[in-house]
């Protein structure tokens, strides 16, 4: 059937499939497999879309993007995973790259599946327990940079954060849809599982670990923005010291350059080349006047110091 496959995991009378990359035949047999109303085989048909819940003829759909379950450093958007099912039928289908799909059949495996609603809740569970291991290592990650960004003696990796800022984005935005999703869920959640109430407070803990997921995501985001803030800072105020530097040695270079200028214009009674050893003296007051320039400089922090010190050990 196009690629749509049954999953010998429940119990008589509870039909489970499975649909990876589904064609356009593909959603076609689930649509027979499934009654489905021509409206939600339209949505079916759209390919990507926000995480969002719909009800439908009596029959459930919930979608949502498996933002933990893609190799590192793959490009483009996540894996999208939809729900289809009713009291006794349930229908699981995958978008996204072959080698970042979930192993949906690992997820359902260790016990017959005696409901749809058990089966999405085992999959469900795992992908939380995804997210939170993923926000686990965010977090740590996060300290991480919070310590090198806030750390005057360490030139943070710029490349890092902002890899780190798109991580941390790309989960709150799937994290916070999957916990609108099953806010609008709540109610046709409650009534398909009207008979199981282990299974609806199952679900009643999986929505508050969402909830909490989305508030640490929302955190996580707000906090690397902070991150984000002082790194600009830091490159900024790099950037001025840079800038100080260059200015401070073209003003060495520039008084031995003036004073030579003058003395070669081969003025009258420039003094002292009246004397033999008159060059010897300009010389030394060119070589003074670098040196206390140099040294006024390196008071002031422009070419690092005491001053410059005190201003690294300030920032924030």
């Amino acid at each position: 059937m196009s690629g749509m496959r049954e999953l010998t995991i429940a119990r008589e009378g509870v039909r489970v499939w499975l649909l990876d990359n589904p064609s356009r035949e593909g959603i076609e047999d689930a649509a027979r497999a499934l009654d489905l109303q021509p409206l939600m085989v339209e949505h079916l048909r759209q390919g990507r879309q926000e995480p969002r819940f719909e009800s439908i003829g009596g029959v459930l759909s919930l979608s949502l993007w498996d933002a933990t379950n893609r190799r590192s450093g793959r490009s483009g958007a996540d894996p999208q995973l939809t729900f289809v099912f009713d009291a006794s039928r349930l229908l699981v289908m995958q978008s996204g790259p072959k080698g970042a799909l979930r192993d949906v059949p690992r997820a359902l495996h260790d016990h017959e599946v005696t409901t749809p609603s058990e089966g999405v809740y085992r999959v469900l569970h795992q992908i939380v327990d995804d997210y939170i291991d993923a926000g686990s290592a965010i977090e740590h990650e996060l300290d991480e940079v919070e310590a090198e960004v806030f750390d005057s003696s360490v030139r943070e990796d710029y490349r890092r954060i902002y890899h780190l800022r798109r991580r941390i984005g790309r989960i709150d935005r799937a994290i916070t849809g999957l916990a609108n999703a099953m806010r609008s869920a709540q109610t046709s959640l409650d009534l398909v599982m009207a008979g199981d109430a282990g299974l609806r407070e199952r679900f009643g803990y999986l929505d508050r670990t969402i909830d909490g997921l989305a508030t640490l995501a929302h955190s996580a985001h707000s906090a690397l923005d902070a991150v984000v803030s002082s790194h600009e800072s830091n490159v900024a105020t790099r950037q001025n010291q840079d800038m100080r530097t260059i200015s401070a040695f073209a003003a060495l270079l520039a008084v031995p350059t003036v004073i030579a200028g003058i003395y070669g214009m081969n003025f009258d009674n420039l003094p002292p080349f009246q004397w033999e050893f008159g060059w010897i003296v300009v010389v030394i007051a060119m070589v003074v006047a670098d040196i206390a320039l140099a040294m006024w400089f390196v008071h002031l922090g422009w070419l690092g110091g005491a001053q410059q010190a005190r201003r690294d050990g300030d920032d924030p």
